[in-house]
């Protein structure tokens, strides 16, 4: 008879995987990439000045053009990374770190290749220097604002709604009855009870609260009304869910304007309504 072998499997101790790993690795994780991306951009940093200095600006503003570059993809990484996937906010923050990076290795080479004597300075390098500072200024805020329009906000559930509810024999019988003030002079009549039936209640399906698709639509077919019959333009629309604290973004309105329209085709034909 053949000996079977159990191979004996160490146990984990319910620890996170992060904790098993080796320390060299846990060392290299927790001081690996700051050290990286430090040392990355302290290279980048000298070819940024150098080249912002060449094109005509004075050497202590030519000192901040590096942290420019280093923020503008430091806030581009974080905001792609707490908005939701696939949505076009997190692809145009995606889109604002890369562009981050391909300036920076713009200035170095460019710094370079002047300072060697491979390329001379030129009106366009002039212009594109000097246009870095705001085009990257509205970038910034428009990725912020997108990420704070996107914010998931805290609905209240919809209060209960009761329906009253008919009158039972019970009721009937606990509420007072006012006593006749006329006495009765001839004999005593006994009174005729005429037995009441219990109605039959149907048992209260619970409401289901709507669905977030449907807070949207809603929202939208209401601006046709509201706008005195006109279509709503994206801008109305936008504003409208962002009063709501519903998704804002300019996709999220018009598809839920399609949807209203498909359910009404009439609403096609009414005159839009002027943005303001």
């Amino acid at each position: 008879m053949a000996n079977t072998h159990r191979i004996a499997l160490p146990s984990d101790g319910g620890q996170p995987p992060q904790s098993r790993l080796p320390l060299l690795v846990r060392l290299a994780i927790a001081g690996g990439r700051p050290a990286v991306l430090a040392a990355a951009l302290a290279l980048s940093a000298p070819g940024e000045y150098r080249l912002a200095v060449l094109a005509g600006w004075d050497w202590r503003f030519a000192l901040i053009m590096p942290g420019v570059l280093s923020l503008y993809a430091a806030v581009a990484a974080a905001i792609a990374g707490s908005l939701p996937k696939g949505s076009a906010e997190r692809k145009q923050a995606n889109a604002g770190a890369l562009i981050a990076l391909t300036l920076a290795m713009t200035a170095q080479v460019f710094s370079h290749l002047i300072e060697a004597g491979y390329a001379t300075k030129s009106p366009g390098v002039v212009i594109a220097v000097s246009a870095v500072p705001p085009m990257v200024a509205a970038h910034t805020l428009h990725l912020t604002a997108a990420a704070t329009r996107l914010t998931p906000k805290v609905a209240l559930p919809p209060m209960p709604v009761t329906a009253p509810q008919p009158a039972t024999q019970e009721s009937l019988e606990s509420s007072p009855v006012e006593e006749p003030q006329e006495t009765v002079q001839a004999h005593e009549v006994e009174p005729v009870v005429t037995p009441v039936k219990e109605p039959v209640t149907e048992p209260e399906q619970p409401q289901e609260p709507p669905t977030q698709r449907e807070l949207i639509d809603a929202t939208i077919r209401g601006l046709y009304d509201s706008l005195g019959n006109r279509r709503p333009a994206t801008r109305h629309m936008v504003a409208a869910l962002r009063d709501a604290g519903l998704p804002c973004s300019d996709g999220t309105a018009r598809e839920s304007r399609k949807r209203v329209e498909t359910a009404e085709p009439r609403l096609r034909d009414l005159p839009d309504a002027l943005a303001a």
